[in-house]
């Protein structure tokens, strides 16, 4: 049995919701299919929460700015692509006003973000009330190009 057909097993046994918990649970035996995904030694695991909630508690603080007499709230710390190592847990933030005060850092955070947007967009595509929103996404091709 896969991974996948695990979790849709487990969905099934439950009326069709995939809860973590019977996930963890159905995991535990060492033959599950599901049991490699997960780090069993409660040391490791219990670091791996900390910095879990570490990068929570970072993109928890935010700030109320006002621009043209709108107010809306943003992050004080961000991430921003450049910053990050591939295959590294732990990734670094930066001030979002250090952010916006760099031509060039502000171009990478404004292209994240729109990565992000397709992301959205390639799991919710399917909602076609969203279409105008999907349309537009598509049609911005990045910081410096329309």
């Amino acid at each position: 049995m896969t991974q996948l057909e695990a979790l849709k097993e487990i969905a099934k046994r439950d009326g069709g919701f995939l809860r973590p918990q019977a996930v963890v649970n159905a995991a535990r035996p060492k033959d599950s299919p599901l049991h490699g995904a997960f780090e069993w030694n409660n040391g490791k695991a219990a670091e791996k929460y900390r910095l879990l909630q570490a990068q929570y508690l970072i993109r928890s603080f935010r700030v109320t700015v006002e621009d043209n007499g709108a107010k809306y709230e943003t992050p004080v710390f961000v991430g921003v692509s450049t910053d990050r190592t591939e295959g590294k847990a732990e990734n670094p933030y930066r001030l979002a006003e250090d952010v916006a005060k760099s031509a060039d850092l502000q171009a990478v955070a404004e292209n994240d973000a729109l990565e992000q947007l397709r992301g959205i967009k390639a799991r919710y595509e399917h909602l076609k009330r969203l279409g105008d929103i999907w349309a537009a996404i598509d049609g911005h091709g990045g910081v410096g190009r329309s």
